[in-house]
């Protein structure tokens, strides 16, 4: 690409930041409707949990913003610097989480949620190690972390969060309110369920029973309970963001796109008739013996490439990791699917339900390998007779099939209200009928 088309680009795409940024928000006066809400007794103190990809990340030897970075950087990059590819999971490679992040060149990301509960809700941003006194005690804090680490870490983080909070307003026994967004609602149901203990090795791991006494509500916002089937397409495809794709070999370093696989225990793949397969894909070896993602050539070529003479080691490790992030993530889901204790805790989920939404992929079998295809175009010799588009598609919020989001048919999680609108995944935060029944949910006694 030439230096004037790049420019161009570039130019293009902040001005349709900009122009996504200026729309002017439609719905409820918001201020007017809680207008009494200064009047009230303070409510608990909310934490807001983002989602994948909505906390910055930080080089921390030299405080550069590595995500999202530029707005260059965020057209070009492929990001593939931010893998975290060694042996131990949890291993420091100086990259830290920032802050959840509000807006990005134009269009909003947390800043309207975050702004409506200051200005509606009347909360204040709290800062955790900073005393609360007096009669103004309304507060809200933001969860940072880092999403390339599994999710254990974030939910240890959540309950050092709590207990700061319950020392800054001083009070041993206070109860906080959660705003959990797509993958900050699986942070949410772990804390619920097992606290800050890491029960994925645990054959038989019991529930915690404290969670009743740290939590009152908690609002779960386009979560995957069931996972999301762009998970499984991102693993094998890469994930096209922007102008470039960030590559299989990065993604596959995330524990957190693993532990948002389709669950076990629902069948996404089928066959060129339309049947479900019972095919496991959370066993590594349904993916080496396809050449599936890190296990591909291309894949394995372009490691071997790019590392030099450490490229065989490079490669040897991240397959290895690739396979625990599989057997953990497993685990991930099957403690999630356990009965969910009895806490007296008021869940509410609220999400999108009105756009076509990627729900299912279609094997075929080449040669002594299968393929999977995520698009009707892909598949290279479909039955005549039968339309496969059905297959690959469902309502859902752009992201997470409603299906997913709601889960009634598992009952993986006592939900006590349900809102569903016609909003995108990433939209849904900034659309006022949603900030309206989350107050309402918040706010109410």
């Amino acid at each position: 690409m030439t230096p004037n088309r790049r420019g161009g680009v570039l130019a293009a795409l902040l001005l349709a930041l900009l122009l996504v940024g200026c729309a002017t928000p439609r719905g409820p006066n918001l201020m007017a409707l809680y207008a009494e809400a200064a009047s009230v007794p303070a409510p608990p103190p909310v934490i807001v949990i983002p989602g994948l990809m909505g906390t910055s990340l930080v080089d921390a030897r030299s405080g550069v913003e590595l995500w999202p970075g530029t707005l260059r950087e965020l057209a070009f990059s492929d990001h593939a610097r931010l893998a975290r590819i060694g042996p131990a999971w949890e291993g420091d490679d100086s990259i830290r989480a920032g802050a959840v992040i509000r807006r990005l060149g134009g269009i909003d990301i947390y800043g309207a949620l975050l702004d409506t509960l200051v200005q509606a809700g009347r909360f204040s941003e709290g800062r955790p190690g900073e005393p609360v006194y007096g009669p103004d005690r309304r507060r809200f804090y933001t969860l940072a972390y880092d999403w390339r680490q599994p999710n254990i870490v974030a939910v240890r983080q959540l309950h050092a969060l709590i207990d700061q909070i319950r020392i800054d307003h001083g009070d041993p026994t206070l109860r906080v309110d959660l705003i959990a967004h797509s993958n900050g609602g699986l942070i949410a149901q772990y804390y619920l369920r097992y606290g800050p203990h890491d029960v994925l090795e645990h054959p038989d791991p019991q529930p915690w029973t404290e969670g009743r006494q740290r939590l009152r509500r908690v609002a779960m916002l386009g979560t995957p309970k069931l996972g999301a089937v762009a998970s499984l397409q991102r693993l094998l495809e890469g994930y096209r963001f922007t102008l470039r794709t960030v590559p299989v070999e990065a993604l596959a370093t995330f524990p957190t796109v693993f532990e948002t696989l389709p669950h076990p225990l629902t069948r996404v793949v089928h066959d060129l008739e339309g049947r479900p397969l019972a095919i496991d894909l959370f066993d590594v070896s349904v993916w080496r013996d396809n050449r599936w993602s890190v296990f591909s050539a291309e894949v394995e070529q372009r490691v071997l490439r790019n590392f030099g003479n450490d490229g065989p080691a490079v490669l040897a490790v991240l397959q290895d990791e690739f396979s625990r992030n599989l057997r953990r993530a497993r685990q991930f889901n099957d403690v999630l699917a356990r009965p969910f204790p009895r806490s007296g805790v008021r869940i509410a989920a609220f999400g999108g339900d009105c756009e076509p939404t990627l729900a299912g992929a279609v094997l075929e079998v080449e040669g002594s390998h299968a393929r999977l295809a995520f698009r009707p175009q892909d598949v290279r010799a479909p039955r005549s007779g039968f339309d496969l588009t059905q297959l690959f598609q469902a309502a859902g919020d752009g992201l997470v099939t409603r299906a997913s989001q709601d889960a009634a048919d598992f009952g993986f999680v006592p939900i006590s209200q349900s809102f569903f609108l016609c909003e995108n995944h990433a939209r849904l935060l900034a659309n006022r009928y949603f900030q309206n029944n989350l107050l309402n949910f918040l706010l109410r006694p």
